[in-house]
């Protein structure tokens, strides 16, 4: 570097000077030599030097936009867009780190649009119950292991989730005339290839195993997929499986659905092997059995229990097996 090209160097010369930002940036020992040398035979720049540096630091502490080529472009392409009044007006040249920061932020900027036109996604871990409120008030009771997902500007346009795994919803009503129900006040749950539709209402979905059930607790809901449609009442379970959907039972008290919400066990006549599915899809746990046969054990009654650890012990008691729990494995003997 020529030590005589900077003896008449301003401040604003100093911040536009590619080898002089390369030193404050990034200092070599060579660089450190060369320009303490500068400012003892050139004592008067120290002051701007040191302005400059300081000014240089602040904009330009990121260790990421290092690129000066990619930011030159970027540059340019805002310059471009002034137009042919550029041409006739005075230009003004922002300083380097100037425009490299303006550039920063266009980038940043756009990064932080992207990331917020992204689908919000709410998931939850084995075990945990999560509450999601919605922008419309409907309100989300998510289950372990699952997950729920919906498109940025959601209730704007339509009112749409995709659920994998367990949710009870407790839907706000928004439709005020039935004969007319407008495209945003419909409101959609999607699990694989069936849409549960509803407009105010309370139900429970399991999206688990290929299988889809719905149970409702109040109000009324619509199944529909390409080739089948049916509509539930308050009571009714259906199971939509292999591209069907039946009704599986009338619940007396289909409340009990969300029995799950409150960390309780509640089965009624159910097999062995159903029971503690619901262990390794809500909780995480690996179930084995010594005897697969075990598996279509039936339990007579209800059970309604809380905890896993009863529930274990009424399994044990009731079908007569042996039970052995190891922190998340559970063996069936």
């Amino acid at each position: 570097m020529d030590v005589n090209k900077y003896s008449s160097y301003t401040f604003k010369e100093f911040l536009e000077d590619d080898d002089f930002i390369t030193w404050v940036l990034n200092p070599t020992d060579e660089q450190n030599i060369f320009w303490n040398n500068f400012s003892e035979r050139f004592p008067d720049k120290k002051e701007d030097i040191s302005r400059a540096s300081s000014v240089i630091l602040t904009y330009r502490k990121q260790d990421t936009f290092f690129n000066e080529d990619r930011i030159t472009d970027v540059w340019k392409r805002i310059e471009v867009k002034v137009g042919p009044a550029a041409k006739q007006a005075k230009v003004f040249r922002l300083p380097q780190f100037l425009r490299v920061a303006a550039a920063i932020l266009l980038i940043a900027l756009a990064a932080i649009i992207y990331k917020y036109n992204q689908p919000k996604n709410f998931q939850t871990a084995f075990g945990e119950i999560k509450t999601i409120v919605m922008p419309d008030g409907t309100i989300v009771l998510l289950n372990g292991n699952s997950t729920l997902t919906y498109e940025h500007g959601w209730g704007k346009n339509s009112r749409e989730v995709w659920l994998k795994g367990e949710g009870f919803f407790n839907v706000t009503h928004l439709n005020q005339d039935p004969a007319h129900i407008k495209k945003s006040e419909r409101f959609v749950v999607h699990c694989n290839d069936l849409n549960i539709e509803v407009l105010g209402t309370t139900f429970n979905v399991k999206n688990r195993h290929d299988k889809v059930n719905v149970g409702l607790v109040t109000g009324k809901i619509r199944l529909t997929t390409n080739l089948v449609k049916k509509i539930l009442s308050p009571g009714d379970y259906a199971e939509y499986a292999a591209k069907n959907i039946s009704l599986k039972s009338k619940l007396t008290h289909p409340e009990k659905l969300m029995s799950w919400s409150k960390r309780q066990f509640i089965f009624s006549n159910v097999k062995l092997g159903d029971i503690l599915r619901t262990l390794e899809d809500s909780y995480g746990y690996q179930i084995k059995y010594t005897n697969p046969s075990s598996r279509d054990l039936e339990i007579e009654g209800e059970i309604s229990v809380t905890g896993v650890k009863e529930l274990l012990e009424t399994i044990s008691t009731s079908l007569h097996v042996n039970v052995y729990q190891n922190d998340h494995q559970i063996t069936i003997n």
